[in-house]
């Protein structure tokens, strides 16, 4: 009992401490926003280990998380992530003070509230284990407090409390309201871009970006984050026919054809996407499932088609890109179709104006001018000098480790000291290259075709995917060329790491962004037509069993039923079948040794001890047991003694006459 009262007052932190697991991988707040969370909890719990009473300093702890919160909504880092980490102060500060059931119960509040911020943050499959982990210690907390008021008012000592049935009672929680999500049709508040409003992560990750600028400075770091899906068709097998994913290997999102010394931006002069025909046996047709976005940019296939449905809300943006009307909070699946054979973006002609633009170069960039005479000098045709120039820049090394970033000229720096840097450098600089010796020339920012996950059946393509590469004007089309070396891809496939695990857990994401996520009335309605054309094919074949087998059944259905009713039919004796732990010891003494009407458990145990003397002492302390059991509220306090007593008994006959 000591042991279970000193660790029922941390069933009070448990909560809060899985609130705040669930909070950090949601990834939208900081290192900084995340020890602030931390501290007070880390705080309550010093308090708790060391049994300190803060009972005299209680005001000196509310005036402080007060100090906290006016300083903290003073800085302006937005209303959410101030509201969060002010409910961990209060509750750390709550979990250090003496608190009563009252005070527990604010606390499970708290830990609920805090649980909802994830809800309206976080929909991966993380946040299902997260929600189970949370119901499971929300559930231990609500029954450690409910049996502690009832324990106390017990005589003698309590029994213990039924925690091990929460994990039964959470998961028939689960099942209970998967059938509800099952059947309820789904809504979608949109909450999560306005309240996640100041809350994010920093710069400098990896992904797709509206300009291209090489003053970053310091390294660039890996984004794993999933951008789009790509399905294909069903019975397409891109591993047995790699010609279906022509097309797909450079996926556009926007154009950048304006230049201000070492940053591209999307030029407002550019004609809309102008889309293939896309006519005869040709064109590929696939399912993309795009990501929710800040910028909401849709990358897509060269060739492009067609989009269906058709009224999707997409709007033409700057740089000939494709975007959402509106910001997206689910995964939206868009059917896209192109045509491989029209790979070269088409365009009528170039106006002076948009010729100029497009080969114009600002002093900062005669280190491009120098770099394209000395790779390739001479008067060459475009195609050549393309080639030419591209595969001088393959001899570069690929890295995200941004040697030129610090630099004052970052272009001047890569092309003739680090000859090092990512795809945005190599692009950059072959577009400048091109320029200089009068080729209209453009970078493009978009997405390289991610890995194949068999497990899935689709390609997966990350922020880490995201690429920057080169397309140029020759004979009234745009044709690409990607300066960046061949081994950049493998080098990002390496250094995420997707071996056969990752690939299992990320066809189970999608998978669970797909089935649960995503899922819709349309998905509802489509189930259960599923479900009626079955039943309306089924075929009912009814063929009556022979006479004999029915027999059989019809016997066996009462055996089990006289088996199963058992206890309603036989005499249960008063007294000592009341007593649960005595059944084994009654069903072995019952046939010469039976209760008495109106015997208690005490005289038929004495008399028990009247047949086997060398019984009496055990039978004895057994009946002492059994009135404690069942006078006391000592519950199963005759169980052990019983069980011996039952084994004693075992095989034992009383001698005739």
């Amino acid at each position: 009992m000591g042991l279970r009262l000193r660790w029922a007052p941390w069933s009070d932190h448990l909560p809060l401490w899985v609130a705040l697991g669930a909070t950090a991988t949601t990834g939208i707040y900081k290192n900084g926003e995340l020890a602030l969370m931390v501290l007070p909890l880390l705080a309550a719990a010093a308090v708790q280990a060391l049994r300190w009473d803060l009972e005299r300093r209680r005001r000196w702890v509310e005036i402080g998380a007060l100090v906290f919160f006016l300083g903290n909504l003073a800085r302006g880092h937005g209303i959410f992530p101030v509201a969060v980490q002010t409910l961990f102060v209060l509750a750390g500060a709550r979990l250090a003070l003496p608190r009563e059931l009252p005070q527990r119960r604010q606390l499970l509040l708290i830990g609920f509230l805090l649980y909802l911020t994830t809800a309206l943050a976080g929909t991966d499959l993380l946040f299902l284990f997260w929600t189970l982990a949370w119901a499971c210690a929300a559930t231990l907390a609500l029954v450690q407090q409910a049996w502690e008021p009832s324990a106390a008012l017990r005589p003698g000592p309590p029994p213990r409390p039924p925690l091990a049935r929460v994990p039964l009672w959470v998961g028939a929680a689960a099942l209970f309201g998967a059938g509800f999500f099952v059947i309820l049709p789904r809504l979608s508040l949109g909450l999560r871009p306005a309240l996640l409003a100041g809350a994010g992560t920093g710069f400098g990750q990896a992904g797709l970006s509206e300009r291209l600028d090489l003053s970053g400075g310091g390294p660039l770091e890996p984004n794993p984050e999933v951008a789009l899906r790509i399905l294909p068709p069903e019975g397409v097998d891109p591993r047995r026919d790699p010609g279906w994913a022509q097309g797909l290997a450079l996926l556009r999102g926007i154009t950048l054809e304006v230049v201000r010394g070492p940053r591209w931006e999307p030029a407002a002069l550019t004609p809309p996407l102008v889309r293939a025909r896309g006519t005869g046996s040709e064109p590929r047709r696939a399912e993309i499932l795009y990501t929710p976005s800040s910028h909401g940019i849709l990358a897509l296939p060269a060739g492009l088609a067609s989009l269906e449905p058709a009224e999707l809300p997409l709007v033409p943006g700057p740089g000939a890109s494709l975007r959402w009307r509106y910001p997206r909070t689910r995964t939206a699946p868009v059917t896209v179709t192109w045509d491989p054979r029209e790979l070269g973006v088409a365009e009528r002609r170039l106006s002076p104006h948009r010729l100029e633009l497009l080969t114009t170069l600002e002093p900062e960039h005669d280190a491009a001018r120098r770099a394209s005479l000395r790779f390739a000098p001479g008067i060459l045709p475009a195609p050549q000098l393309v080639q030419t120039l591209a595969a001088a820049l393959g001899r570069f090394r690929y890295t995200l480790e941004n040697p030129a970033g610090p630099a004052a000229n970052p272009l001047e720096a890569f092309l003739e000291q680090t000859q090092a840097g990512h795809c945005e450098y190599f692009a950059s600089a072959l577009a400048l290259m091109l320029r200089a010796r009068g080729v209209p020339a453009r970078v493009v920012n978009g997405y390289r075709l991610g890995p194949w996950i068999p497990e899935g059946g689709y390609f997966r393509v990350s922020q880490n995917e995201a690429h920057s590469w080169v397309e140029y004007w020759h004979e009234g089309r745009w044709f690409t060329v990607d300066p960046t070396p061949a081994g950049a891809a493998a080098a990002a496939g390496e250094a995420q790491g997707f071996g056969p695990l990752a690939r299992w857990l990320d066809a189970v994401r999608y998978r669970w962004e797909r089935y649960v996520v995503r899922f819709s009335d349309q998905d509802q309605q489509s189930g259960l037509a599923w479900l009626q054309a079955r039943a309306q094919s089924w075929e009912w074949q009814w063929r009556a069993p022979s006479r004999p087998l029915l027999e059989a059944l019809g016997l066996a259905a009462l055996a089990w039923l006289l088996w199963r009713t058992r206890a309603r039919w036989r005499t249960v004796p008063e007294g000592p079948g009341r007593i649960r732990a005595l059944g084994p010891l009654l069903a072995r003494t019952r046939r010469f040794a039976a209760p008495q009407v109106g015997e208690t458990a005490r005289a038929w145990l004495l008399r028990l001890g009247e047949l086997r003397p060398d019984r009496r002492e055990a039978l004895a302390a057994l009946a002492e047991a059994v009135d404690a059991e069942a006078y006391a509220g000592n519950r199963d306090a005759a169980a052990a003694q019983a069980k011996a007593e039952a084994r004693a008994w075992r095989g034992w006959k009383p001698t005739s006459g």
